[in-house]
């Protein structure tokens, strides 16, 4: 029996030394989005592996290489390619590209069209080498940035058409080497089943995807049902995520969000991530490693290092908490490593035990988890878990009980969201009031004909007892305002105006039955019913004393 522990709900729960036989052993790669293709300084490559990148993710231009039929000079490109190669670091080249050769310009859509795509694929490895680059088609297909022309009228039956024609080619040309395909922005659940149903799964050897967001702590089960819908379609292949990361207002936020990606990332069995971008780009602030100049370290670039070197060294992590509110990944097999946070359950961790937080810096020792992960390192340690008072929390357990989500139809009354999967990321809501939704940052009203349409967030409580509430609520300054009402067991209890400025709800007692119903319920305050709000709701209990 391995002396590790968590304490949930009053009972001690022990994993046995048993359940370090399933730790994975393969390798998780963390690596990071360049561009070279772009311009950027091959200076840049000494950057790169100093913060310990195995990889990046760049281009080669198609219209730059291949100026005539079935004529192709790299010497753009290698110009980095080769240096990037004898520097150890693995170019891994996303190709979705146009040249004005074929189709006129356009996004290639013919069978002549997507053979000359399927060619040049092909001539990007007989150059380098099939084992010395990795190959990535399709960069975003789902938005309308990267697509033109007859493409963009049917992306996934395009895109498929595409993948076929360079899974054809390289199997004459290049059978040892696979293709990885779709880069999507977002999980896009309904983009990919509709690429899969068009044969796109069977053409790729592994799926890419781009899972932006604002909480990294929703992803999990994003991947989860991507995983399920390749199950649904032919079987799963590996996972590539070649772009992540976020667009941060503050800087000092990046290291928290990295490590909490990363860490899921690998845990969900993840191949490589690509964390966006080296360096800051005007357009894109404060989403790199570096500033502009590549001189500078941002805050970001102490917590990649880190993670290069005190992390994934130790081999993937394995998630040790079944409670969404709690989570404790372990990395390494002896008690070497653990990153924890959550909801404010207390953590007791004994053993020869450091702390760090995200940027690798050394701290006092926690006993409380809280949103910011803390990085426990040592040999021999022991983690021990309390239950939290707070037994719902909308950021943790966004989809997922003691969580329900509904409409309030001025027709019919209340009914039931369903998840709605379409060419972005999912969401809860119904086929026939969109803009309505829940999402697990925002939520968005509706008015149809001047009627008010409600969405719904309900809390169903397991057992008897106190139950404390809090939360906060902002609507965003491009809306309208808002309206919330709480409901108990459909009762108005409170009720605020949502704008701009934060809403804050501390400490509100509910004495509550089991299976009773607390509503969060926000409504149009406009004539435009368009309504988009941020919020956080956390529920304790049942407590205790008085």
């Amino acid at each position: 029996m391995r002396p590790l522990a968590t304490t949930c709900c009053a009972v001690i729960v022990a994993w046995a030394s048993g359940a370090a036989a399933q730790h994975r052993v393969d390798a998780f790669r963390l690596g990071v989005q360049t561009h070279f293709e772009q311009g950027w300084s091959t200076d840049l490559i000494e950057t790169a592996k100093r913060l310990g990148a195995p990889a990046v993710r760049d281009e080669i231009g198609w219209s730059e290489v291949e100026t005539a039929p079935g004529v192709y000079d790299f010497s753009v490109a290698d110009a980095y390619m080769h240096p990037l190669i004898r520097a150890g670091i693995m170019p891994f080249i996303v190709i979705n590209d146009t040249n004005p050769l074929y189709d006129g310009g356009k996004t290639p859509h013919s069978t002549d069209g997507r053979a000359a795509f399927a060619r040049y694929v092909s001539a990007i490895l007989s150059h380098y080498g099939a084992d010395a680059v990795r190959i990535e088609i399709g960069n975003e297909v789902n938005s309308g940035d990267f697509v033109n022309g007859p493409f963009a009228t049917d992306q996934p039956r395009y895109f498929a058409a595409t993948v076929r024609a360079v899974k054809e080619r390289l199997q004459q040309d290049h059978p040892q080497a696979g293709i990885i395909c779709s880069g999507l922005n977002t999980v896009a659940i309904g983009f990919y089943r509709s690429f899969f149903r068009r044969g796109g799964l069977v053409a790729c050897d592994a799926i890419s995807v781009h899972p932006y967001r604002d909480n990294p702590d929703s992803l999990m089960g994003d991947l989860a049902r991507l995983r399920a819908l390749m199950r649904e379609y032919g079987g799963e292949k590996p996972i590539y995520v070649t772009e992540f990361g976020n667009w941060f207002e503050n800087p000092d936020n990046a290291p928290d969000y990295m490590v909490k990606m990363v860490t899921q990332l690998a845990a969900a069995g993840v191949e490589e991530a690509y964390w966006y971008a080296l360096l800051d780009e005007e357009w894109w602030p404060n989403m790199g490693l570096m500033d502009r100049g590549g001189k500078a370290r941002k805050p970001a670039a102490e917590t990649f290092q880190m993670l290069q070197t005190r992390l994934i060294p130790l081999g993937r992590p394995r998630t040790l908490s079944d409670d969404a509110t709690v989570r404790v990944f372990e990395f390494g097999t002896s008690g070497e490593a653990y990153v924890l946070w959550g909801s404010g359950a207390t953590v007791a961790i004994t053993g020869a035990a450091s702390f760090l937080d995200t940027r690798g810096r050394d701290i006092a020792p926690v006993t409380r988890l809280t949103d910011s992960p803390v990085i426990v390192v040592g040999r021999g340690i022991e983690v021990q878990v309390a239950a939290s008072e707070i037994v719902a929390d909308s950021l943790y357990q966004y989809g997922q009980p003691p969580w329900s989500y509904y409409a309030l139809r001025p027709d019919i009354g209340l009914v039931p969201l369903e998840i709605i999967d379409w060419d972005w990321t999912s969401y809860r809501g119904a086929p026939d009031l969109s803009p309505l939704a829940v999402r697990d940052d925002w939520i968005t009203t509706a008015r149809f004909g001047d009627k008010p349409y409600h969405a719904i967030e309900r809390f169903t409580a397991r057992a008897g007892g106190r139950y404390r509430v809090s939360g906060w609520w902002e609507a965003s300054p491009k809306t309208e305002a808002s309206q919330l009402l709480i409901r108990h067991n459909r009762q108005t209890i409170s009720q605020a105006t949502i704008t701009p400025d934060r809403f804050s709800l501390s400490g509100v007692s509910l004495q509550l039955a089991p299976g009773d119903t607390v509503d969060f319920e926000i409504a149009p305050g406009g004539p435009g019913g368009n309504g988009s709000v941020r919020r956080r709701i956390q529920i304790a209990g049942p407590l205790t004393g008085g």
